[in-house]
């Protein structure tokens, strides 16, 4: 995974329909075959 990947670490998500904070991105997956996100992961709230 190319670096511009990396730049979604410890971004702020935020839920479009609600404006409700989720919390911190803490890892992205990829396909690295086509260079597409398949997943943000974002740990859930205590």
């Amino acid at each position: 995974m190319s670096q511009k990947g990396m730049d979604f670490k410890h971004k702020e998500v935020i839920n479009i329909n609600d404006g409700r904070k989720l919390g911190y991105v803490q890892d992205v997956c990829a396909d690295l075959e086509s260079g597409t996100i398949t997943s943000i992961i974002v740990p859930r709230k205590q």
